[in-house]
């Protein structure tokens, strides 16, 4: 299984990359398909645990919107 640094470097790739939240279930399965999770046998599972890690992080890049649902989190640019 990859570095939780390599997951979270790869999950907001993904984010940026849809440009809209995604399903817990849709980032396991593209994490999969793009070889970053060839082993693994339940992504889905996997990714829920990992990016739900990530959301309570206060500086995390990722954000929990409910029901499943995580996007990028919105940083304010400094003036």
């Amino acid at each position: 299984m990859p570095r939780p640094d390599r997951f979270r470097k790869a999950v907001v790739e993904l984010l940026r990359a849809e440009g809209r939240p995604l399903h817990y279930a849709e980032i396991g399965r593209r994490l999969k398909e793009m070889g970053l999770w060839q082993a693994v046998r339940e992504p889905e599972k996997i990714a829920r645990i990992r990016l739900s890690a990530l959301a309570r992080w206060a500086r995390g890049p990722v954000v929990a919107l409910g029901k499943g649902l995580y996007a990028l989190r919105e940083v304010e640019e400094a003036p």
